[in-house]
């Protein structure tokens, strides 16, 4: 199975624009007085210089089954992971590097268990104006089992840009990801394939789905806060297609003299045009604990 010609020319020129405006994004001065950062804040920020680790529990108890473009009910996705991240803080001189691996154990649709894909980026912050940073690096994407995802190698860009208001109360930041390489061949109008088959898949190079993770944080005081959930939408190259997460989170941060810890619960429940061929969660909840340390601390 191919996919269609218009589909190839709608794909390549959506990836140029996308990322030409996420660039824009990221390197839009920015006029703030420098302040120090809370704790509180930093505990909760992707970019801050500090080494970090979580562990996290997500379980997706329902899909939707609504039709796609090729006239298909909507596939299921894996019911549930356990995820390991870890962020290590790597001073360059002025500029601090941020390499950040993810790691998820999943349990697919049939309840089998596997390794999925570990993504590793290293964002490189050159970008700090006191209230905020921006930074840019690379971004690689190491094979997991078929059972319960991609077990293809991608390589591609990261590129993240947060900035806080309100003496740090609140925080809104964008994370965005776009990856490239061999992926299944889908041809409009045609059944899409099935990640999880285990017979041949016929592939070509291309843009995987671009990831874009917005989000927001308010401290609420005493250590509370509000956001939003890890909303992480794709987009489609191939498609046009959209994904996209509606959710909430509660947590709470505790802060001690030499670390920092993170508790926090959230739902989400996903939406996705016809023109997206992926599963999409109905009913999703994550329990988190996260422990973060400052650079020297």
């Amino acid at each position: 199975m191919r996919f269609s010609d218009t589909s190839k020319r709608r794909g390549l020129g959506t990836a140029g624009v996308h990322w030409a405006l996420a660039a824009a994004v990221l390197l839009l001065p920015a006029a703030a007085s420098a302040q120090d950062q809370s704790r509180e804040s930093a505990a909760l920020d992707n970019t801050a210089s500090q080494w970090s680790f979580q562990l996290a529990y997500q379980a997706m108890s329902s899909y939707r089954t609504d039709t796609i473009f090729t006239g298909d009910p909507r596939a299921a996705g894996n019911q549930r992971f356990f995820q390991y991240r870890m962020v290590a803080p790597i001073p360059i001189g002025g500029v601090t590097v941020l390499p950040r691996a993810t790691v998820r154990f999943s349990q697919n649709a049939d309840g089998e268990w596997g390794l999925s894909p570990t993504d590793i980026f290293a964002l490189i912050l050159p970008f700090d104006w006191g209230t905020g940073r921006a930074g840019l690096g690379p971004d690689l994407v190491i094979p997991g089992s078929s059972k319960v995802g991609s077990n293809e190698w991608s390589y591609g860009l990261a590129g993240a840009v947060i900035q806080r208001f309100f003496s740090d109360k609140l925080m809104v930041g964008l994370l965005v990801q776009q990856t490239w390489g061999r992926r299944d061949v889908v041809e409009l109008g045609q059944p899409v394939a099935d990640p999880l088959a285990e017979e041949e898949t016929e592939f070509e190079t291309g843009a995987h789905p671009m990831t874009l993770n917005p989000f927001a944080m308010l401290q609420l005081g005493k250590g509370w806060y509000l956001g939003t959930n890890d909303l992480v939408a794709q987009y489609s190259h191939e498609f046009g297609g959209w994904k996209i997460p509606i959710g909430a989170r509660l947590g709470y941060v505790l802060v001690q003299p030499e670390r920092s810890w993170n508790f926090y619960v959230e739902y989400a429940s996903e939406f996705a045009t016809v023109d997206w061929p992926g599963a999409v969660a109905k009913n999703k909840v994550r329990a988190n604990i996260s422990l973060s340390m400052p650079v020297g601390g």
